[in-house]
This record gives structure tokens, C-alpha cells and sequence, in this order.
């Protein structure tokens, strides 16, 4: 699954690999004009500090917080909760059926 959300007013970009509670998850912060930033990534199957009950999304804010840390990230709206950005329909695909 690939899915972007906000998260203390910034945007990132996650990649999720794999079941519920054990993903590996790939994140992007996103600058201006969908050019992407840095990154960083969990295994939460190999992580021995890994809570299986945990959600995803507090994994992924965990995750965003000790990027912005790590990259001197400054945030701009510090209180701003975390919030996935509803998808865009890039293609739309017929259903393969042509009328002759």
C-alpha cells in the first residue's frame, strides 16, 4: 500500500509492506511539487521494541517525528494531528467490455 497523510502540518509519503502490526514501512517526507525528501524506514517484524497492537498510524507519526529529528525538520503547524490525504484517481481504467 502506498498512501500519503499529514502529519504536524507536513506531508509524507508511506510505503507498507506486509501483515498487520509486523509492516515494513518506507517514509518519504514530501517537499514542495511532490519532489520527494528525505527518508527513513521501520521493520516492525525485525524491531524488538515493536508493539504488535500498536496502529499504524501512531507507528507512522513515531516514525515521522524521528525523521523530522534526525533532519532538523522544523514543523509547521506543531499541534496538527496525524490525517491521510484521501487519494487522487490518476487512471481511470474501462472494464475491458467495447461496445460495437
Amino acid at each position: 500500500m502506498v498512501g500519503e497523510f499529514w502529519y504536524r502540518g507536513e506531508r509524507f509519503r508511506a510505503t507498507i509492506h506486509g501483515r498487520t502490526g509486523k509492516e515494513e514501512l518506507f517514509l518519504i517526507y514530501m517537499l514542495e511539487d511532490d519532489e520527494e525528501g528525505p527518508e527513513i524506514s521501520l521493520d516492525r517484524f525485525e524491531d524488538p521494541d515493536n508493539d504488535p497492537n500498536q496502529s499504524l498510524e501512531q507507528c507512522l507519526a513515531m516514525l515521522a517525528d524521528k525523521l523530522m529529528q534526525e533532519q532538523s525538520i522544523v514543523a509547521s503547524n506543531p499541534d496538527a494531528e496525524f490525517a491521510w490525504v484521501q487519494p487522487k484517481t490518476g487512471v481511470n481504467v474501462h472494464s475491458g467490455v467495447q461496445a460495437h
